[in-house]
């Protein structure tokens, strides 16, 4: 069904393509010349992990891409349509295949809220088809995971435990120590204080009170606000978590991440931050339960 709407949308694009054409092959190619053989089963080629230049990825798309219906000028019209994740880089794979900027491109997930065509200005055929973003939840993972890894938008979540429970999951204290200079406790440490706060939740504390983020009514740190921090640092690679392509070793033992301390040696506090706040929490809560009176 999706192949057929976009050789729909390919036939109802009445736009004649430009005579001038910038890269010879590619014009041959696209017009159906001795550089492109529909019948024949072109072998695919190696491409790997090196990023490809756009007359690369055009000569890629016009050696895969199936003959389509004419169009007025009897050439057979290509539609390539770019269907993905949201915020993976379909738009921007649009604007520099054309060369121009044609659609609208944005850090947040969900710029792209319609169907766009466009037509490659040096390969007479070539239709480009840009679409909003799909998430299939059944194949996407959980919703956490989809916030972690930029799918989903950060400003409109909700509950920000679970994303930052997958991150502490991901990353360890050193990591968080090296980006934000927050010291957090051990594992050893937190065995032996039971009453200790899971560790997404002390990280949390502990970068409020760094940032002096406090809530209005509570006088509390505010976690939700560092949350969002810590989150929007993980899409844009300040906070670094790296792993390996499927089938490759990491070449380190835990979760493959690394923190973005740009080198720098952090002075570690003597105590961790969110541990010295908690423990004069509770020194004013028993001094006020040894007068009579409630702490909230």
């Amino acid at each position: 069904e999706e192949e057929a709407m976009l050789l729909r949308l390919a036939a109802s694009t009445r736009r004649a393509p430009p005579a001038a054409a910038a890269d010879p092959s590619l014009a041959a190619a696209g017009a159906g010349g001795s550089a492109f053989r529909p019948r024949a089963r072109p072998a695919r080629a190696r491409v790997g992990s090196r990023v490809l230049r756009r007359e690369e990825l055009l000569r890629l798309l016009l050696a895969r891409c199936p003959d389509g219906p004419p169009g007025p000028d009897g050439a057979p019209r290509r539609c390539v349509g770019l269907v993905g994740y949201p915020n993976v880089g379909k738009s921007s794979t649009v604007n520099a295949m054309v060369a121009a900027k044609k659609t609208n491109v944005s850090a947040t997930p969900g710029k792209t809220k319609h169907f766009q065509t466009l037509l490659v200005p040096d390969v007479p055929g070539m239709v480009l088809c840009d679409c909003p973003g799909l998430v299939f939840p059944s194949v996407a993972g959980s919703k956490a995971q989809m916030i972690c890894d930029g799918i989903l938008p950060i400003d409109q979540m909700r509950d920000y435990m679970p994303p930052l429970r997958l991150l502490c999951g991901r990353l360890g204290p050193d990591d968080f120590f090296q980006t934000y200079g927050v010291r957090l406790r051990t594992p050893e440490q937190r065995l032996d204080d039971p009453d200790a706060p899971e560790q997404a939740r002390e990280l949390l504390i502990a970068l409020a009170l760094a940032r002096g983020f406090m809530t209005a009514t509570k006088g509390g740190p505010d976690e939700s606000r560092a949350a969002r921090i810590v989150l929007k640092d993980l899409v844009n690679a300040k906070l670094l978590h790296c792993a390996p392509p499927p089938g490759a070793a990491s070449s380190r033992g835990g979760g493959g991440g690394g923190g973005g301390g740009g080198g720098r040696v952090r002075k570690e506090p003597a105590a961790p931050t969110a541990e010295r706040w908690l423990s004069k929490v509770r020194a004013d809560y028993e001094a006020q339960e040894g007068r009579g009176g409630h702490f909230a």
